[in-house]
């Protein structure tokens, strides 16, 4: 049991790295003012999402994340032979422990942002994990 707490602490911990510095390459040219228009103006959400090249970034953290579960399920789960509580515990808990830190820490600037942030975190996590889960038991 160790070891998948072990497992988890360190899923939780490097998602949340990536996903800090993916977010903070694609606000690098971001003036906040101009992500507010989107809520207050007419402005196209391509547009935006171009100028920041926030799908490349959120691609980007998915790809890593991906990688990484893919590692953690070829030496943890797999050798320990964990069961289905176990890995839904991998999928979700990180996910949801790591949306909750963003909006809590983040929460007071642009909560609007923040809370897609939440959602692109969480989202991304749980889409990586899972697809890992499944390429490794197809491969096997």
């Amino acid at each position: 049991m160790g070891i998948l707490l072990i497992s988890l602490a360190g899923a939780l911990i490097f998602g949340l790295i990536v996903f800090f510095i993916c977010e903070e390459k694609s606000l690098t040219n971001a003036n906040f003012s101009d992500m507010k228009g989107l809520f207050t103006e007419e402005l196209k959400l391509s547009e935006c999402v171009g100028e920041f090249n926030t799908i490349r970034y959120m691609f980007a953290y998915v790809a890593i994340l991906f990688f990484f579960d893919l590692a953690i399920i070829q030496t943890v789960f797999i050798p320990n032979d964990f069961g289905v509580a176990e890995k839904m515990a991998f999928i979700f808990m990180p996910s949801l422990v790591g949306s909750w830190l963003i909006l809590l820490v983040k929460w007071t600037y642009q909560p609007v942002i923040k809370v897609i942030s939440s959602l692109m975190y969480g989202a991304g996590s749980i889409g990586a994990a899972v697809l890992a889960f499944g390429i490794s038991y197809i491969a096997l």
